[in-house]
């Protein structure tokens, strides 16, 4: 189904790919030389997972006899072997069962992580295998899990365009690249955009090992028309919802606090005033998790904390500012 000049392969080659090192002691093509690990947890994206798998999947080369072989093996990894359920709608997603755990999986050649909760040992594992000189390939907000094991610190990277202000404002060491598909962050180390971007990112690595003769042949046979893969044009400007908030409360008597949420997709900017203390458009970092609101407000010399509890309409929050040591209730309220 799909050719490939021998003699060409292993010039195509990066020197830091597994095949570069085997080609001393075989020019030949075998299959399943090239291990693929897919990281799973709950909530994992199905088409982050689909997406690259499809494309390993369905990659083909000739052995020395003439054969189609099909040069990678894919598995799945996690933090255990119990079963998990990808991302759904209104319901658990699809069941897997991951096939190792990050203790007994074999050593990847290649590593895929895209969206998804992540769990115990996933940090320690990605900057194992980095530190082995194994090519890592991010898709969507699985950049995060990237960032957060320290593997793009300085580095270029890119994430689905409904999170850049989240990998900006938690990883601002990170130099977010826009209106590409993907991006090699360093020699062993990519990032892609969202969901089909993934695809592309895919593609991209099959050319980098058998040429772009190979990775077009696969493409036309999973019938994926994009070019993405080769031009790494991304579409300029996405549109992203944005919309804004207002939350005030009393800190007794005419003390007053205004936060100003700004909300571009799923991340979330925002600023606090308290006039009684001359402070406007100081940042603030906002963190939840459930019903939980913990806000970090950075004023220079004073910073000031609120841990509180959203209500079920999540329209209000009652907790506590805490700022030089002292500690005042606080009921913060939703405009309109």
């Amino acid at each position: 189904m799909k050719t490939i000049a021998l003699a060409a392969l292993f010039a195509l080659l990066p020197a830091n790919h597994i095949l570069a090192a085997e080609s001393a002691k075989t020019a030949v093509p075998k299959p399943g030389m090239l291990k693929v690990a897919f990281v799973v947890s709950d909530n994992a994206n199905v088409m982050d997972i689909a997406g690259s798998w499809e494309v390993f999947q369905d990659t083909s080369v000739k052995d020395a006899h003439g054969n189609d072989i099909a040069p990678f093996e894919l598995f799945t990894v996690a933090p255990n072997k119990t079963p998990l359920h990808t991302a759904g709608s209104n319901h658990p997603g699809l069941t897997l069962t991951p096939d190792y755990s990050f203790a007994d999986a074999p050593t990847p050649d290649l590593v895929v992580v895209g969206a998804q909760s992540g769990g115990a040992g996933l940090k320690e594992w990605l900057q194992k295998i980095h530190a082995q000189n194994k090519t890592i390939l991010a898709v969507c907000t699985g950049a995060f899990k990237l960032a957060e094991a320290g593997l793009l610190d300085g580095k270029p990277a890119t994430t689905h365009h409904w999170y850049f202000g989240n990998m900006q404002n938690r990883f601002p060491d990170v130099k977010l690249v826009r209106e590409v598909r993907y991006v090699q962050s360093d020699p062993i180390t990519f990032t892609a955009g969202g969901l089909t971007s993934g695809v592309d990112l895919s593609l991209h690595i099959v050319a980098d090992y058998f040429g772009q003769t190979v990775a077009q042949s696969t493409a036309d046979y999973m019938e994926y028309q994009g070019t993405g893969w080769k031009s790494n044009q991304g579409i300029s400007q996405l549109t992203t919802p944005v919309s804004h908030q207002e939350w005030t409360g009393s800190l007794g008597g005419d003390s007053k606090i205004v936060l100003h949420l700004l909300i571009e997709g799923a991340s979330t900017t925002i600023t606090a005033d308290l006039p009684a203390q001359h402070v406007a458009g100081v940042a603030t970092t906002l963190g939840d998790q459930g019903n939980k609101a913990s806000i970090v407000l950075h004023i220079p010399g004073h910073p000031a904390t609120f841990e509180g509890v959203l209500n079920a309409s999540m329209t209000g929050a009652t907790g506590t500012l805490t700022q030089d040591g002292k500690s005042t209730p606080l009921t913060l309220a939703k405009r309109g």
